[in-house]
């Protein structure tokens, strides 16, 4: 596997489950590449950061129509 294919599997794990040989392929690709393991991470945490800030806009949204009642 290269890097393309690794940021590629990296990023379609956030939307969709990989299959086994996926799985498998990235973890031993990571090991060798830290810059692959390391896209990964950021992955994970640029996801999070969004889903956070998704919900915090969904209750700030929400606590100003509250206000207007």
């Amino acid at each position: 596997m290269n890097c393309h294919d690794a940021t590629f599997l990296l990023s379609q794990r956030r939307e969709r489950a990989l299959t086994r040989l996926e799985r498998l392929r990235l973890k031993v690709h990571a090991v060798i590449c830290p810059a692959c393991a390391r896209f990964g991470d950021h992955v994970d945490m640029l996801g999070t950061a969004a889903r956070n800030y998704a919900t915090l806009a969904d209750d700030d949204a929400a606590n100003s129509h509250g206000a207007d009642q």
